[in-house]
């Protein structure tokens, strides 16, 4: 499929999802009670990423736990979560780069940052890897969506034939079956070492500040997150040391 149509299938594709998606709160969440919605439970949107699971929804549901509220963790996709986040039918998402609050209003960012994030590309062994490829015309890139809000281009842009995937383990698994040569996925850079072990090459093409993200009906929280999210990250900067001893 040409790269244009592709785009386009897929923006109206992925409006219609949405679009499906946004029913009822209690459809999408059955389990929650999000309908009747207590302060003292948040629903946290978070996307499906190996250091996202093992680090930063811990550290969150801690200083959520610490201001008292309990949280309940939706899984869901880039384009997806931030829409749910916006419209206000989740809470909060784990972690975003910070470039998300430029295109959702109603989206707050919580400080202090939780990291430094980059987007990488990947590639397999044996093909040129620098940041000229993204800008090659006869070359197939698999990424992550809001790829190009995350490097604040827009399609046309660039030259090469991007193809949009949710989920970042099916990014990685379409250029460790060398389906594609190329790819792009996010990372803090404390995960490199897995692709390292895949045998990727990789590059960072643009550094962004992770955070935090609530509703901005939540704002009357900044202050106490803050504080309780500052606190969490100098609890695991302590670990960690006593860890590397």
């Amino acid at each position: 499929m040409p790269a244009r149509a592709f785009k386009t299938t897929y923006a109206k594709s992925a409006i219609s999802v949405c679009l499906a998606l946004l029913g009822p709160a209690i459809a999408l969440f059955p389990n929650s009670g999000y309908a009747d919605h207590d302060e003292a439970h948040f629903v946290v949107g978070y996307i499906n990423h190996p250091q996202v699971n093992k680090f930063y929804k811990p550290l969150i549901e801690r200083a959520y736990k610490q201001i008292g509220i309990s949280v309940t963790f939706e899984k869901v996709g880039g384009m997806r979560g931030l829409k749910l986040l916006n419209e206000g039918m989740t809470d909060a998402d784990v972690i975003r780069y910070d470039v998300v609050i430029k295109d959702n209003s109603n989206v707050i960012a919580i400080a202090p940052q939780l990291s430094i994030g980059a987007s990488f590309l990947l590639c397999v062994p044996d093909v040129p890897c620098n940041k000229d490829i993204i800008n090659k015309p006869d070359t197939g890139i698999a990424v992550t969506t809001r790829f190009f809000y995350n490097i604040e281009k827009q399609p046309s842009d660039l030259a090469a034939n991007f193809y949009e995937f949710d989920d970042f383990y099916h990014v990685v698994e379409l250029i460790k079956s060398e389906r594609f040569s190329y790819a792009i996925a996010p990372s803090d850079f404390s995960d490199l070492h897995v692709f390292d072990e895949l045998g990727f090459n990789y590059i960072p093409l643009v550094k962004h500040s992770l955070i935090h993200v609530i509703n901005k009906k939540h704002l009357n929280l900044q202050p106490a997150l803050s504080k309780a999210i500052e606190h969490q990250l100098a609890i695991s900067k302590v670990n960690n040391a006593e860890s590397a001893k």
